[in-house]
């Protein structure tokens, strides 16, 4: 079996996927792509080829995938110089910082007849994968509501990038839609309308840097969101699995599902019920710690992506979804700007205010 020829744009989230790729046999990294010293660097570690222009490296480089990490506002430009190429492409989550340019990208994949996966990680992760399957079983009852967190500090280089002090950078729709999807994944239920508050009273930059929200499901359930980038606080997804060594870990959850047997929280994966028999407050809860092995989920996309280039899998995050996932985000911004309440597939803003 030939090997694999991809190439990786974008060495801040796309440096994994590049190291990942030289450690597995089959995947040939053949170039990276980016501008700045931090790209040679690391260019020069992978000992691949640097692009300082993606385009150049689409154009010139013989591929047969190519995983796109560049700023969100380039995804719409760079798939579809690569599904001209008659690239498979697995482009970083969002799909792309609006709903028209998420359809766009869609659009063209499928006209050229190349595979399209977007890069919600997580979605590979044992710890959520396990989530999913307690939740789905029944196991604490009826879901009734979720508390999810992303609270943290980010390191104050970060900020130095100037497209991440803009609308199409801030934390809701780089992290944000992270904790979106994977309350879309877990639980399964249909966001129906949000209505969201976010400020910037930590950095006055022009984006967002908290923001509280809430999301109605149409099923019933309904969910409580909070976001921070500037506090200093365990409750994140990045601190609190230990799935990524970049990140310091913490023991904490940042993630509560409450049902009407029981409720878990997560990454733990800490049940409480109550015996039937000795069911409310005047008993104590039952608490039990379910196992689940532990994985590496941007590597399991990886090779899930290797397996879609050979035709032997479809994309577990297809375009169509991750776009569902998107606009929930676009509401939420939407009433955040507007202090409204803003129905997550509605033709027209609306009008009355809350």
């Amino acid at each position: 079996m030939k090997n694999i020829r991809i190439a990786v744009l974008g060495m801040n989230q796309g440096y994994k996927f590049a190291k990942d790729a030289i450690n597995i046999p089959d995947i040939e990294l053949v170039a990276v792509a980016g501008n700045d010293e931090l790209a040679q660097i690391r260019a020069k570690e992978l000992n691949v080829p640097l692009y300082t222009d993606y385009k150049a490296l689409i154009e010139n480089c013989k591929l047969d995938g190519i995983i796109i990490t560049l700023p969100n506002a380039l995804h719409r430009e760079a798939v579809e110089l690569a599904a001209r190429k008659k690239l498979h492409v697995l482009v970083e989550k969002p799909i792309a910082h609006t709903v028209e340019d998420g359809e766009a990208i869609i659009k063209i994949c499928k006209e050229n007849n190349v595979s399209l996966l977007v890069g919600h990680h997580r979605r590979f992760s044992s710890k959520l994968t396990k989530l999913r399957e307690i939740v789905s079983s029944n196991k604490i009852g009826q879901t009734v509501g979720v508390n999810m967190m992303f609270v943290l500090a980010k390191d104050r280089p970060y900020f130095s990038e100037k497209w991440r002090l803009t609308q199409s950078g801030g934390p809701l729709l780089i992290n944000g839609i992270h904790d979106i999807d994977v309350l879309r994944f877990v639980t399964g239920l249909t966001i129906q309308s949000v209505y969201a508050v976010k400020r910037n009273n930590i950095r006055q930059n022009p984006v967002e840097d908290s923001a509280s929200v809430l999301l109605e499901t149409r099923e019933g359930p309904i969910a409580n969101y909070f976001l921070s980038d500037g506090v200093p606080s365990p409750w994140s997804y990045e601190l609190t699995t230990n799935e990524n060594p970049k990140y310091s870990h913490s023991d904490a959850d940042c993630y509560q599902i409450f049902g009407t047997k029981g409720s878990i929280s997560f990454p733990s994966l800490t049940l409480y019920t109550y015996d039937e028999e000795h069911f409310g407050w005047d008993h104590p809860l039952k608490v039990e710690k379910l196992e689940v092995e532990d994985n590496d989920p941007m590597t399991a996309e990886l090779l899930h992506f290797a397996s879609i280039i050979r035709g032997d899998a479809e994309p577990f995050v297809t375009g169509e979804d991750a776009l569902e996932t998107l606009k929930v985000i676009n509401a939420i911004q939407l009433s955040a700007d507007s202090r409204q309440k803003i129905e997550v597939n509605a033709k027209k803003t609306p009008t009355s205010t809350i």
